[in-house]
């Protein structure tokens, strides 16, 4: 069913800010199919705050079919996950994740307004997370340096909240961000060599350089540049 259909008018009203700022600066014809596609979904809400989660877009044929048409050799999740990775970080969305009453993990989308920004953090404050759940400090600082976490990326954030502890992530992805390889794997592989070889042993190394990252131990990540698959 089309947003249309649960609108009177058949108008998909768009923001202001949308229009005036982040529309001129769009680039990439995935952000906006996903970003406009969102809005038509989120206008035809009734709950409070209007939100779309994961699952829905997942399972959603008409983006499928409009995304594919953009990218037809490439998996529907990965192109979906770059375009809202996109709108989350132009600041056209939000993104929240919150646990179901059967302890699911689930991921919704917002309008990026002041009052829903209030609640996406609440709810991101008032998760109780079971054990080996990510803190949301550490979805937080994934979402602010890396991109958007997905279900998939949650499972990997969860096993790896059990391994390292919460403080080892703000430094990973602060080396990811300046190496420039937004990619959990690549934060990944910075947790598993601190763990063998001690959280201290970087500062033992010289100064940081370009060959520190083409040449060492993550060499062969950031040779093949920033990984959004995982995003």
């Amino acid at each position: 069913m089309t947003p249309s259909a649960h609108n009177r008018t058949g108008v998909v009203p768009l923001p202001a800010d949308f229009i005036a700022v982040h529309l001129p600066r769009i680039t990439s014809i995935v952000e906006l199919k996903v970003s406009l596609h969102l809005y038509g979904l989120i206008t035809a809400q009734t709950t409070r705050p209007r939100r779309v989660s994961w699952d829905t877009l997942l399972f959603d044929t008409v983006l499928q079919q409009s995304l594919l048409v953009v990218a037809p050799s490439s998996a529907y999740s990965d192109v979906l996950s770059e375009g809202l990775a996109a709108a989350v970080q132009r600041g056209s969305f939000l993104h929240t994740v919150r646990l179901d009453q059967h302890g699911r993990a689930v991921n919704w989308y917002v309008v990026d307004t002041v009052e829903n920004r209030r609640w996406a953090d609440v709810q991101t404050d008032s998760v109780t997370a079971p054990v080996g759940e990510p803190a949301p400090d550490v979805l937080r600082l994934y979402e602010q340096h890396i991109g958007v976490v997905t279900p998939m990326l949650l499972a990997e954030l969860r096993a790896a909240a059990r391994l390292y502890p919460s403080h080892w992530f703000a430094e990973a992805m602060r080396e990811a961000v300046v190496a420039n390889v937004r990619s959990w794997r690549y934060v990944h592989k910075i947790l598993q060599k601190w763990a063998k070889d001690g959280r201290d042993s970087h500062l033992r190394e010289p100064a940081l350089s370009a060959d520190h990252y083409t040449e060492g131990a993550y060499g062969d990540l950031f040779r093949r540049g920033s990984d959004t698959s995982d995003l």
